[in-house]
């Protein structure tokens, strides 16, 4: 049942990011990084299948994010990895850090960057790669539809969803009716959890209204949902 509360929402700063990746080629100062560890399956408490990993340099410099691949592997059948890349450690002093993590794919996702799917290392440690636990869910695809059954005006309307406290993805956000440019959101979602769907109104006075309704999600069903505003 759909849960609703009023309240003052604070005002939100969107920025746009923009991404440059590119292929990290060592030249000079190179050391040797070992990344061994598993996929956790927490849906399922045990052991992931296969599922690309991905060892990246990543800078942020204002809104530009910069990525630099340096390996891309498989984990093994029963998801655990382990691989050896070389590095130029002089990237560390121009703002660049190292991440690991579990790449996009069709079977598994993590939480956004607050959660256990990736780790990073700002300072070199020819080890500090090792023994990780890369946090993943088994994910099926959810279908919110937007519903606009009212004529009323509001300063700000958003829907989010999680299935782990304190970790929102965040798919539609608008400021005004007019900004309306979809009516369905294809996002994935993780199986057999209940998927929570938030969301926010604030109408032209600027009380906000927030409804929580929730969907438990399966592989192959049709995990259809539909808002109403």
């Amino acid at each position: 049942m759909a849960r609703s509360k009023n309240y003052f929402l604070i005002s939100l700063l969107f920025v746009s990011v923009s991404c440059k990746k590119q292929i990290a080629v060592c030249t000079g100062n190179c050391d040797v990084i070992n990344s061994n560890g598993y996929l956790f399956d927490n849906a399922s408490n045990s052991n992931a299948g296969v599922a690309p990993i991905s060892l990246d340099w990543l800078k942020f410099t204002g809104i530009i994010f910069t990525n630099k691949n340096i390996s891309s592997v498989n984990t093994k059948n029963d998801g655990t990895f382990n691989f050896s890349s070389n590095i130029d450690t002089t990237l560390f002093a121009q703002g660049y850090f190292l991440s690991i993590r579990v790449a996009d794919n069709d079977l598994y996702m993590t939480l956004p960057d607050n959660g256990k799917g990736n780790q990073r290392m700002y300072n070199y440690n020819s080890n500090g790669f090792t023994n990780l636990r890369l946090d993943v869910y088994q994910k099926t695809t959810l279908k919110i539809k937007l519903n606009r059954v009212q004529n009323d005006s509001f300063q700000y309307f958003s829907v989010s969803y999680y299935f782990v406290d304190n970790a929102a993805f965040f798919p539609f956000e608008i400021l005004s009716p007019q900004d309306i440019y979809k009516t369905e959101l294809d996002v994935p979602t993780a199986i057999n959890l209940y998927t929570k769907i938030s969301v926010t109104k604030r109408n032209s006075v600027g009380i906000s209204t927030m409804t929580i309704d929730s969907i438990r999600c399966t592989k192959y069903g049709a995990n259809n949902y539909t808002v109403n505003f």
